[in-house]
């Protein structure tokens, strides 16, 4: 995948991002439908898939839950190859946000 200078840094960015929202959290949402967090293996399988497609950029945010956790375990030995973007402002306490 081609990648795309990021405004005015150094960083290149694939021009699709991958949103780590269900990885993470799954507990007081605004979703239809209930839905299971994917396991561990799961998890390392589809970040790695991400990355070995070309997708460089991923999103993540405290309100996620434990996507950032799960993104620094599975992907630490691959961190030169991607960019982790976050969002401020939003309260995440006691499991609500």
């Amino acid at each position: 995948m081609q990648l795309r200078p990021l405004g005015k840094t150094e960083l290149l960015v694939s021009p699709l991002g991958f949103g780590a929202f269900k990885i993470g959290r799954n507990e007081k949402v605004k979703y239809p439908q209930p839905y299971d967090l994917p396991d561990d293996t799961a998890v390392e399988r589809l970040l790695n898939g991400v990355l070995d497609a070309g997708i460089n950029l991923i999103d993540t945010a405290p309100a996620y839950g434990i996507s950032e956790e799960r993104i620094g375990k599975f992907l630490s030995q691959r961190r030169g190859e991607f960019v982790l973007s976050t969002k401020v402002g939003e309260r995440f306490t006691n499991g609500e946000s």
